[in-house]
Parts: C-alpha cells; sequence; structure tokens
C-alpha cells in the first residue's frame, strides 16, 4: 500500500508561514488540511491573507506544495446546488507560474449534519469543469450521503472519498473499511495521532490491499493536550512516524 498524501488538517493562521512551509518539506508526501468557510475565509480575514501567504511561496518553488482546502458549512452548501462563492472561486483560479497546475488541487466538501443533501447532477458539473483538481467527499454510514456518492459515481465524475467512521470527531475505528469504489482514491481519518497511526496503518493495509494508493488524515490529535491548538511537533512526529513506517513496507 503506498501512502499518497500524510495530511495534518486544521492548521491555522496562529501559526507562522514558515513553519507551515517547513512542516510541508519534511516530505513531498506532506500535507496541510486548511478550513475554510465564509466566517474564516472570507475577504480581509486573517486565515485568507495567511493561507495567501502560503500560496505565494509555494507559487516560487519548482514543484508546488501540498495544500487542500476543507470546505464547510455556508461554503460547502454553496457547492452543493452547484454555486462556487467568490473567495474560493479566487483560490481555485491560483495556478503555479511554473507548472501551470494548481496552488490547491484538493478540496474537501465536508458534507455533514450543519450541511444540505448535495444534489449530485450540480456537483458533477462543478467537477467537471475543473480538470486537474481533486474533489473529495467524506464516506461513512450515514444512508443519505452513501446515496448520493452512489448518483455522483454514476455520473462518471471523478472523485475522492474520505473514510471517517466517527463522523468527524476523532474517534478511531474498531476496524477501518475497505475501498468502496475501486476507481475512486480513498482516504482514512478518525483518531489518528503519533502514537497510533502505526498500528492503524497495519490495520489500513489489510483492508485496503497491497496495490491500492491511500491517504491518511490527522487533526485533533495533533493540537496541543485539551485545546484546538496545532502543535507542530505532534504533526513532525506522526508525518515521520508514517514515513518509517511505508519505507518498511519496501
Amino acid at each position: 500500500m503506498n501512502l499518497r498524501y500524510i495530511t495534518c488538517s486544521d492548521i491555522r493562521e496562529n501559526i507562522l508561514v514558515n513553519d507551515v512551509i517547513n512542516l510541508l518539506k519534511i516530505s513531498p508526501k506532506v500535507e496541510i488540511g486548511v478550513q475554510a468557510h465564509s466566517s474564516n475565509m472570507a475577504n480581509g480575514k486573517p486565515r485568507n491573507a495567511w493561507l495567501n501567504k502560503i500560496l505565494d511561496t509555494s507559487n516560487s518553488l519548482y514543484t508546488p506544495l501540498n495544500i487542500a482546502l476543507h470546505v464547510n458549512y455556508d461554503w460547502c452548501n454553496a457547492f452543493c446546488t452547484g454555486r462556487i462563492p467568490p473567495e474560493l472561486q479566487m483560490l481555485l483560479n491560483r495556478k503555479h507560474k511554473i507548472t501551470g497546475t494548481p496552488l490547491i488541487k484538493r478540496w474537501q466538501l465536508n458534507i455533514g449534519d450543519n450541511t444540505i443533501t448535495p444534489k449530485a447532477k450540480q456537483v458533477a458539473k462543478i467537477i467537471s469543469s475543473y480538470p486537474g483538481y481533486e474533489f473529495i467527499f467524506p464516506y461513512n454510514t450515514n444512508a443519505q450521503l452513501q446515496k448520493f456518492i452512489d448518483k455522483l459515481n454514476n455520473t462518471g465524475v471523478r472523485f475522492s472519498l474520505l473514510f471517517d467512521a466517527s463522523y468527524g470527531n476523532g474517534i478511531t475505528p474498531v476496524s477501518w473499511q475497505r475501498p468502496v469504489y475501486f476507481e475512486h482514491y480513498q482516504g482514512y481519518a478518525g483518531g489518528l495521532s503519533p502514537e497510533n497511526v502505526t498500528e492503524n496503518l497495519d490495520k489500513i493495509a489489510k483492508v485496503a490491499g497491497n496495490r491500492r494508493d491511500i491517504w491518511i488524515d490527522a487533526e485533533g490529535r495533533l493540537m496541543k493536550p485539551g485545546t484546538r491548538v496545532f502543535d507542530l511537533y505532534r504533526a513532525e512526529k506522526y508525518i515521520k512516524a508514517a514515513l518509517i513506517w511505508e519505507q518498511k513496507q519496501k
């Protein structure tokens, strides 16, 4: 099993841009996931300016850095009905000056309790309009969500799935789910930490199979204990543990 990305989610503007860049440079597989909705990413908000500084640095490098935008709440609702908010349109349009590839290649639509039911045809139209981008949707036991993913799959567009049995609550599952759609990439999230990522990669590998390319996404357990403050030290430990695990598989 190959690791496509080792994602560190919910890194915020209180972390210095240079520290973010240094984290991303640990390995070409490292990715940051930045949470985005109108109350934190609208024009003039600190996170908007912070993210654009990171993108400016990425644009100056020969190879762009791995940055994913995790779209929530009202902005996720807009996507669900086939609309792209202006601030997100600006970010979608940012391309690397050398390669011409998107500076934000992966877009995760956090469909959940606080979002409306997505319309598969409208969502598929957005995906079709942006070749070269990867759109990610959650996958769990929610019947309504599964129905939407099935309809989206039937449109023939390419997309990826993030399996999280805890619905974003950071709870490690008893068992991980095998990929549902083998023609789409799948990632895994839920309670991953520097301390348990190795054993959970062993479990994921058993269900994903040797020929699968997957990614892992950690969030809550990368924070300083008892807070929502991103901990660079814990993130680095998590990344290096995953890289060591992968190296041992070769």
